[in-house]
């Protein structure tokens, strides 16, 4: 078979975007040439040069279509031999465009779908039986599939997301000066956390248990948040009311290297998410070797049960023993760091792509058969 063209779509490809991951290793370590497409926004990033990035550019309107876009979704799908989409939103108008088009649609569920809107439920329910394949993210999100969408389903199968192990290991961390640009006590045990500033996230449970970890554990515990979102304001006043804006330190976008670079000094990572698909910060901060603590969703015990401890949803008194635990034991960290360590190659980027790459040739070896027996 003659070298594979996909194309990842997803409503915005930047530098953290998980399509963006998966098209830059499809090219590094497998025979598939694979581009991005960004159906809002397409930024630029680090790997630019090495592969094609479509921005199409679609209006930011309630139905978030048109002709427009159509025109130059067809074009780019006219000369890729397989799809790939990645959000609810573009992935509707991409797989109605790619089934007429005739061309080989992957639809990835990258989220749980008890965290999906009801238009976007709806939407996507009823394209993913376009599609050629359904691939989630992990079991969890499988099974979070209403019975309804299942209906008509053919072929549903699990593909983890992964992590680039390299950019970790590569990064260089000695001009990294996050910690004390935030001015951290050098004594303090640092908390880190890399998620976007939402309900998801579950903040207003980290930031109590920050406070309550403090009042068990004798010396200071300090929490570092990257990232941006609609509840900044929210949480930096309950950081206020608790008395704790000291230790809450909510440092929005950072480069990536220096996210990796706060994983690797830091003494703990936390993710009290109430619901995920599968989350990359997550699985870099378990490749980083960190001491981590999640909430016991379906979605970190499955991957993660022997390298972190676990509490509730929503328990801020179970995070905040796991948290002042953690920081009281040095053998406890160094245990979870070690087997943290030994599991990340589950998830690497490599082992990932080459099973979408079988993937693609299987699809296209029935698109052959089926074409080849057409009367």
């Amino acid at each position: 078979m003659d070298t594979i063209r996909v194309c990842q779509v997803a409503n915005s490809v930047g530098p953290t975007s998980v399509p963006r991951d998966i098209a830059v290793a499809m090219n590094r370590y497998t025979d598939v040439e694979a581009t991005i497409a960004g159906w809002f926004t397409a930024e630029r990033f680090e790997e630019d040069d090495s592969i094609t990035v479509y921005d199409i550019d679609a209006p930011n309107t309630t139905l978030g279509i048109d002709r427009q876009a159509v025109r130059d979704t067809r074009q780019i799908l006219d000369e890729h031999d397989i799809v790939q989409v990645h959000s609810p939103h573009s992935g509707t108008f991409v797989k109605l465009l790619a089934h007429r088009m005739g061309v080989p649609v992957v639809s990835t569920e990258q989220n749980n779908h008890d965290g999906f809107t009801r238009k976007g439920l709806i939407a996507n329910g009823l394209t993913n039986p376009l599609a050629d394949c359904v691939t989630c993210v992990s079991e969890p999100v499988k099974e979070s599939l209403r019975w309804w969408e299942k209906l008509f389903l053919d072929d549903v199968r699990v593909i983890y997301n992964g992590v680039q192990h390299e950019r970790l290991s590569d990064t260089e961390c000695e001009e990294f000066t996050l910690l004390d640009d935030i001015d951290v006590g050098d004594e303090s045990m640092v908390v880190a956390t890399a998620a976007a500033l939402s309900e998801q996230k579950a903040y207003d449970v980290l930031i109590p248990a920050i406070d309550e970890a403090n009042s068990r554990y004798a010396g200071t515990i300090e929490l570092v948040a990257v990232g941006e979102g609609p509840l900044r304001n929210e949480l930096e006043t309950l950081a206020a009311d608790l008395g704790v804006s000291d230790a809450i330190h909510l440092v929005g976008e950072v480069p990536r290297r220096d996210v990796y670079c706060l994983m690797a000094a830091a003494d703990i990572y936390a993710m009290p998410s109430r619901w995920e698909g599968f989350s990359v910060a997550a699985i870099e901060a378990i490749a980083a070797g960190s001491a981590c603590v999640f909430s016991d969703i379906p979605e970190f015990t499955e991957a993660y049960k022997e390298a972190a401890l676990f509490h509730q949803v929503d328990d801020v008194g179970g995070l905040a023993i796991a948290l002042a635990r953690l920081a009281r034991h040095d053998d406890l960290r160094k245990e979870l760091s070690e087997t943290a360590t030994e599991i990340a190659p589950r998830f690497f980027l490599e082992r990932i792509v080459s099973e979408y790459a079988s993937l693609y040739r299987e699809l296209l070896e029935q698109a052959d058969t089926a074409s080849n027996c057409s009367p």
